[in-house]
């Protein structure tokens, strides 16, 4: 603001507001060059104009990181809703492995009973006929006459 204040008092303060009304174009160009160019030098040169381009260029760099760092806590927050996501359809699928195991368990221990059933009863009919077998050979069905 006060480079800017400075700039109009100097053009205001010489003969310049009076020849740039009836001046034709490119007419000013030889007083304005010089002046131009020193303000170019000095507005380069500046202590002031550097700090301001530093501090300009670390927020910018900041700005920078932060978008990146917003990003990636973005990323993860995703990648930690799908892991969420998946973890519950493993528990899902846990527990439906489990009870299918538990069922496919007891269906084959009721198969496994009814084959112990059947074993059983096969050896027990055939032990019964060879019994029957022997005891027939030996006579013990024939009427004894005393």
């Amino acid at each position: 603001k006060q480079w800017y204040q400075r700039r109009v008092r100097g053009f205001q303060s010489g003969t310049l507001p009076q020849r740039a009304m009836t001046a034709k174009p490119y007419e000013l160009r030889r007083d304005f060059s010089p002046v131009l160019s020193s303000l170019l030098v000095q507005y380069n040169k500046s202590q002031e104009v550097d700090s301001m381009a530093n501090l300009h260029s670390e927020v910018d760099e900041v700005r920078g990181v932060m978008a990146k760092n917003i990003e990636k806590v973005m990323e993860k927050g995703e990648k930690l809703s799908r892991l969420e996501q998946r973890t519950a359809e493993l528990d899902a699928n846990a527990s439906q492995f489990r009870r299918t195991g538990v069922q496919l368990q007891r269906r084959m221990w009721w198969q496994n009973q009814k084959m112990k059933i059947v074993l059983v009863g096969t050896v027990t009919v055939i032990l019964t006929i060879i019994i029957l077998i022997i005891c027939w050979q030996k006579g013990v069905f024939k009427k004894k006459k005393y």
